[in-house]
């Protein structure tokens, strides 16, 4: 491929980035983003489910509920998080990430989830599916990629802001023992241009 058709190539998908994020924002309930975090904020133990490129979104998830010290579990394959959905209990909360809403393992989750009456909160795209008819609260996507996209892009540009919005927006429940907690957290890194320069 040349190189001004890889920059045109380029140009679409910052596009359809862009798109997706400026149409999941429309698509953004403000009451069941409130709920969601209060659920956060109770939550005994915090279950991540995604498989694929929804795994990604939910390993992120992860990392930022573990700056903030909140309990949450993620384990990559669909074995082990069948394991911990059928684990779950009515204290702890499940956030299931799936952009297509169909994916046959992620909905064998989810029933035993509500077989134990943990609270669901899915994050998928704004179309009927199981996974959005199961959960208990929808935190919509856009839905403008095709399900047989080569490859997830603005489908996980979207996941990972509502990911990012949940995350700050439960940092701010509790703003002073947030910051103290990412601060505590913080992992130091040697300054590279003072090692470089000797100083």
């Amino acid at each position: 491929m040349h190189l001004a058709a890889v920059i045109q190539h380029q140009g679409t998908i910052e596009e359809q980035n862009i798109l997706s994020l400026e149409e999941t924002r429309e698509l953004l309930d403000v009451q069941v983003l409130k709920e969601a975090v209060e659920l956060l904020r109770r939550a005994r133990v915090i279950y991540l489910f995604g498989l694929g490129a929804s795994l990604c979104a939910a390993k992120d998830a992860y990392l930022k509920f573990l700056r903030l010290n909140r309990l949450a579990v993620i384990n990559d394959d669909w074995h082990s998080q069948l394991l911990q959905a059928k684990n779950a209990t009515s204290e702890d909360l499940a956030l299931v990430i799936s952009y297509s809403g169909a994916t046959e393992e992620i909905i064998a989750c989810i029933k035993e989830l509500k077989n134990n009456n943990t609270p669901v909160v899915a994050i998928t795209r704004c179309v009927p599916s199981p996974v959005s008819e199961m959960a208990d609260l929808k935190l919509y996507t856009a839905a403008n990629e095709s399900l047989f996209r080569s490859g997830a892009m603005a489908s996980r540009m979207s996941q990972l802001n509502i990911v990012d919005i949940l995350y700050t927006a439960l940092a701010n429940e509790a703003y002073s023992d947030s910051m103290g907690q990412l601060a505590r957290t913080h992992i130091h890194k040697p300054d590279f241009f003072q090692t470089k320069s000797g100083k």
